[in-house]
């Protein structure tokens, strides 16, 4: 497919004097977000609707670039609704047959008023050449609707849309879709039949300022009969939703309401607009028709929000055992090995090498849990491709949080300490209570043995005397140890703590690594291609009403 702006922003329609500057370029405005909305919709919309879309939209580029002021004014009936007198009277020309065998139209035949200009749109329709009659002729250089405007007037007389003839039917269902306008002709003894109403008339609802309803061979009723007719057909067309539609009552026979109708085709081929119109009223039907995909929640500019990923990490961290990792990973490299030895392999330098096992079932709980709130009020199935790229990402999460953080324990345990085992890394004020500590129990062995000598009758040096010289060092050297010990002790768990809170804040940004890559980011390319394609389909929803 090309792109939106080679489709419906440039060709040999822009700049054409449609009516009005306004029209075409809205028309080309929605044509081209409906265009982009396909490729943001592609595979999450339902395949039937995208296919009528993109039927619409090569419809359209196929339409504006062939004769886009043309107008194609087509004239639908059901079986002896006089449909081909009507045809002949409007044109003047006594062209399409008539009579009473019946389907007497078998193929579509069309009559333009300048042949050679309309030649490519009658091609673009599929009609052959045989049946394209030029309106002027040798035979013919006037008629009821001579004027310039007409020059872009092309006047279409279908089959009957209730042939036994399955072929009639799909030629008319064909020319009901690309028809600028439509005029349907009921007679008075059907024109309430459902195979019109329900068929053709109740979809094109919105169609409404691109039709008219015609109850034709009102010479027939009795005096009085079309005042009683035309309201009840009024409120069958009300019921269809078509209530404004215009209706006009006429007779071939006796020309009633037949100047009415010229002056309604007259008024389409001199707006050099029906197209455009037509393609706004189908644009109208096709965004109604879709309207469902997108009917719910729109995401806001944090498609993800920041409620559901710390859900979503403190699921999955849960799911992990992030607090025994941390715990392990912060203790003391004996510590560490005698706490994970049941869970030590060997990789595949030789080394041992911690793993981390990840409980797959917290990690789907904690998934679904996300899923479930990403989706609430979003459309089918575009709620379904969340959930599949969700669940797409679950799947590999066990695995991508096992290597992140078993290599994230095995480089955060503490380092050893040559001479000094145990101490590199501490708080300096746990050292120092350390040195305290072994000064104190220096002092209280050497009272310990000024004790000893002292009971032994052995005089110490200088003068002092021996028991004060002893008891001194001695206690000390006791205070002094049991001080220390304790503050070494109490800063020891300090310090292993922050260390836990620091190896805990490095797992967790592992495990936040994990749920962006695996979880969020997809979950927010998907909620990011609604959110843009519900933006399209909002401006080529805009509806253009012009009568």
């Amino acid at each position: 497919m090309s792109g939106a702006a080679e489709r419906f922003g440039s060709g040999p329609y822009a700049g054409h004097d449609y009516g009005t500057a306004e029209e075409p370029s809205r028309v080309l405005a929605r044509l081209s977000a409906l265009d982009r909305m396909t490729v943001a919709a592609d595979g999450r919309m339902a395949a039937e609707h995208l296919a009528e879309v993109r039927a619409l939209l090569d419809r359209a580029d196929a339409r504006l670039r062939t004769a886009p002021q043309h107008a194609v004014v087509a004239l639908a009936g059901g079986t002896g609704s006089g449909k081909s007198s009507l045809f002949n009277a409007l044109i003047g020309l006594d062209l399409s047959r008539t009579g009473a065998r019946r389907p007497t139209t078998d193929t579509a035949l069309a009559c333009a008023w300048d042949p050679e200009s309309a030649r490519p749109l009658l091609d673009l329709l599929g009609l052959p050449r045989s049946r394209q009659i030029p309106r002027h002729g040798a035979l013919d250089d006037t008629g009821p609707l001579q004027d310039p405007v007409l020059s872009r007037l092309v006047v279409v007389d279908l089959p009957d849309h209730d042939s036994v003839e399955t072929g009639h039917r799909d030629e008319v269902d064909r020319f009901v879709a690309a028809a600028d306008h439509l005029i349907w002709v009921l007679d008075p003894q059907k024109y309430a039949d459902a195979a019109v109403h329900e068929r053709y008339l109740r979809p094109l609802a919105r169609h409404g300022d691109v039709m008219t309803v015609v109850l034709n061979q009102v010479d027939r009723l009795p005096e009085g009969g079309a005042d009683d007719c035309l309201p009840d057909l009024r409120r069958l067309l009300a019921a269809d939703g078509l209530p404004d539609v215009r209706l006009v009552a006429t007779s071939a026979v006796t020309g009633e309401g037949v100047r009415e109708l010229r002056d309604i085709v007259t008024a389409v081929a001199a707006g050099r607009r029906a197209a455009i119109l037509r393609l706004a009223a189908d644009l109208d039907h096709i965004t109604e028709e879709i309207d469902p995909e997108f009917t719910g929640v729109v995401p806001g500019a944090e498609p993800v929000s920041g409620q559901v990923r710390a859900e979503l990490l403190k699921g999955l961290g849960t799911a992990a055992g992030l607090g025994a990792v941390a715990a392990a990973s912060a203790a003391s490299p004996a510590a560490a090995s005698a706490g994970t030895a049941g869970r030590a392999v060997r990789t595949g330098t030789g080394g041992p090498r911690r793993r981390v096992p990840v409980q797959t079932h917290r990690v789907d709980l904690a998934v679904r849990g996300a899923a479930a709130q990403l989706t609430r009020g979003l459309p089918e199935p575009w709620a379904a491709q969340v959930r599949r790229a969700l669940g797409r990402g679950a799947q590999r999460v066990p695995a991508a949080l096992e290597a992140e953080l078993s290599t994230a324990s095995d480089a955060s345990g503490p380092p050893g300490v040559p001479g000094l085992p145990g101490l590199t890394g501490l708080p300096a004020k746990v050292r120092v209570a350390a040195v305290v500590r072994w000064v104190g129990v220096a002092l209280a062995c050497l009272g310990i043995a000024g004790v000893a000598l002292a009971l032994a009758g052995v005089e110490p040096v200088g003068p002092w005397n021996g028991w004060y010289a002893a008891l001194l060092p001695l206690l000390v050297g006791i205070v002094s140890a049991v001080c220390a010990t304790y503050a070494e002790q109490s800063w020891r768990i300090d310090a292993a703590r922050e260390r836990q809170a620091a190896v805990e804040r490095q797992l967790a940004d592992r495990v936040a690594d994990v749920v962006d890559e695996y979880l969020v980011e997809p979950a927010n390319g998907e909620l990011e291609r609604y959110r843009e394609a519900h933006a399209l389909f909002v401006a080529a929803r805009e509806p253009l009403h012009v009568r």
